[in-house]
């Protein structure tokens, strides 16, 4: 698999259709403002900003999964309207939770470790504090302060590798509406194995548009939103027509 084949495809296929990328993306964006600015609103009453952040995660997973639906039909010139993630996503809400609800299942471990190491930093970063103060800074200090910064990056590589495994859960639920989500997250697992060093290397080839973003006063993310969401379900196609020809 080429990479560049695969940036060219997502190319290709948006041509002609990036101005409903963008709008999907624009849509999109304003969504998420108005969220942030309603919980701006009540963060000075805890109760209430309590309330707006958990139905904020409520309603955040079946969007994502109608915003990557959305992306799905475009890319493959079905009908889609530029507001359609909201009833794509709440049209699966059930289905969006129960996807989400096994990838947790399948990533306890690394969520647990990546706790237990923040829980060490925070002590060590906690005691090295401490012996600041009394200026007293001890071995001790110092070696915990490193166990607990070696545990934490260890820990979240960890998390972040195990993440890459469940990537393509929601696009494979799409193309598999009879699937059970255990099923589908197997699904991702088994697609992504041994190419996850390939979508990595896909996502950083970004990186470049991303910085020019910021001279666009980040007005460029609605273009750059597509063309990566699209070259993702490409990335996707392409290990799914090679999985069937083996």
């Amino acid at each position: 698999m080429v990479l560049s084949d695969i940036r060219r495809q997502a190319r290709e296929a948006l041509s002609g259709k990036w101005k409903k990328g963008v709008l999907i993306t624009l849509v999109y964006f304003a969504f998420d403002l108005v969220l942030g600015y309603i919980s701006s609103l009540v963060q000075d009453v805890a109760v209430l900003d309590f309330l707006v952040d958990v139905a904020t995660l409520i309603i955040s997973i079946p969007i994502a999964y109608g915003l990557i639906i959305s992306f799905m039909k475009l890319k493959r010139d079905e009908e889609v309207k530029c507001y359609d993630f909201f009833t794509l996503g709440f049209s699966n809400f059930a289905r969006s939770w129960k996807l989400a609800g096994n990838m947790l299942l399948k990533l306890w471990l690394p969520i647990l470790l990546y706790v237990l190491a923040m829980v060490v930093l925070g002590f060590a970063i906690s005691f090295s504090a401490t012996t600041v103060i009394i200026a007293d800074v001890s071995a001790a200090a110092v070696f915990i302060s490193i166990v607990g910064i070696i545990l934490a990056i260890a820990a979240f590589v960890y998390f972040f590798i195990s993440t890459l495994s469940y990537t393509l859960t929601y696009m494979v639920a799409y193309d598999n509406e009879e699937m059970e989500a255990k099923d589908v997250v197997e699904e991702s697992k088994k697609l992504m194995a041994g190419n996850r060093g390939k979508y990595v290397l896909l996502q950083l080839s970004f990186i470049g548009w991303a910085i020019l973003t910021v001279f666009t006063l980040y007005i460029g993310l609605l273009w750059l939103v597509p063309y990566m969401q699209v070259a993702m379900i490409c990335f996707y196609e392409a290990l799914k027509e090679n999985t069937n020809e083996e």
